[in-house]
């Protein structure tokens, strides 16, 4: 099940339980998800889905660095359950071992394409660099 498929399905729960806070969560990720699926003509990776999560917490985190909102607090809390574990130093130094690249470059558009937002990109370019 993708990521994508899990938030709906989670919306269509909170909708079933009246929980209005997650459902107008995950409805307005959900719309802006489909928005873009049909803006580009293509479904909705996994990759999409977490780089937009992290732009609405990013958004709520800009918010709560001015104000105590405890409602945004529960909005973010609700949007990282849905973020990947991100990969520690050694599983990400073993994926680009695995990469097979010799460069940067290719070490990084290997992590990209089959590890895409499950890891943290300034030290992963640490890494590539380093190896």
């Amino acid at each position: 099940m993708t990521l994508f498929e899990q938030i709906k399905t989670r919306l269509h729960t909170a909708i079933k339980q009246r929980d209005v806070a997650t459902r107008q969560t995950l409805k307005t990720l959900v719309g802006e998800l489909e928005t873009r699926a049909k803006r580009d003509g293509q479904d909705v990776s996994d990759a999409v889905v977490v780089k937009l999560i992290n732009k609405f917490i990013d958004g709520n985190n800009d918010v709560l660095k001015h104000r105590d909102k405890p409602e945004l607090v529960a909005e973010n809390a609700l949007l990282e359950s849905f973020l990947p574990t991100m990969m520690s130093e050694p599983e990400l130094r073993q994926a680009i071992d695995d990469s097979g690249a010799n460069d940067i470059g290719g070490k990084m558009a290997y992590l990209k394409a089959n590890y895409a937002g499950r890891f943290d990109g300034k030290l992963a370019s640490q890494i590539a660099r380093s190896t």
